[in-house]
């Protein structure tokens, strides 16, 4: 299966440069040439990683790299621009960009630098699937199976196991868990709620197996598999 990559950038020498070292079986490319084209795939459509430029028409790259964390933390971004300041790069990196590339920049580098990211994610992905054979997570479609049966989570229920499944080592507090709702803009879920969720959660991670899986570590929270 192919990488989405979306490429946003108003220069088309730029994304020439970009695409002819992209190798076009390991990737389908798809172009914007404005922040407000970009912005409407990214409403639209989920992308393995995004390259952004920061000075685009209408809708600029950071509003973008903010609307694309918002919605999906899994996409990679990578921002290239012309404006090799600290300040915009902290930016960036404050909302959520994975690497800053200054202008002028090497295309090899560039191919490089995505191919590593992509390889880096599908191996942290790979680790976390090794946590039981009984559970799959596709977080492109953000489902969880168990068995190959699909879990019918609510949004809420989804996050907290997302959460517990991608850092299966540490121990979430309640507080923790409700933070985690909170900026995926979910709800202002409390302590009492959030036990509430374990709970159900629980209920229909057992309806396929009889492994425990979320634990509970008395007076701290709650984790997957803790030994």
């Amino acid at each position: 299966m192919k990488y989405k990559l979306l490429i946003v950038e108003d220069e088309v020498e730029i994304v020439n440069l970009i695409c002819k070292r992209l190798d076009k079986e390991q990737y389908d490319i798809t172009v914007a040439y404005s922040g407000d084209e970009g912005l409407k795939l990214v409403k639209r459509e989920y992308f393995d990683l995004l390259s952004l430029d920061i000075m685009l028409p209408n809708v600029d790259g950071l509003t973008l790299c903010k609307e694309v964390r918002k919605r999906n933390k899994n996409s990679l971004i990578i921002i290239i621009s012309a404006l090799d300041l600290e300040e915009e790069k902290e930016k960036a990196y404050l909302l959520g960009a994975d690497d800053y590339i200054p202008k002028p920049f090497s295309p090899k580098l560039v191919a490089l630098k995505i191919g590593s990211l992509l390889h880096r994610r599908r191996e942290l992905k790979t680790d976390a699937m090794y946590i039981s054979k009984e559970i799959y997570h596709d977080s492109d479609l953000k489902r969880f199976y168990i068995q190959k049966s699909t879990l019918d989570l609510t949004p809420s229920e989804y996050t907290i196991l997302e959460s517990l499944y991608t850092t299966p080592k540490k121990v979430f507090s309640k507080e923790e868990l409700s933070q985690i709702l909170y900026n995926e803009n979910i709800g202002n879920i409390y302590r009492d709620g959030i036990g509430t969720h374990i709970y159900q959660l629980r209920k229909k991670i057992a309806s396929f197996t009889q492994e425990e899986m979320i634990k509970t570590v008395r007076g701290i929270g709650y984790t997957l598999y803790e030994d």
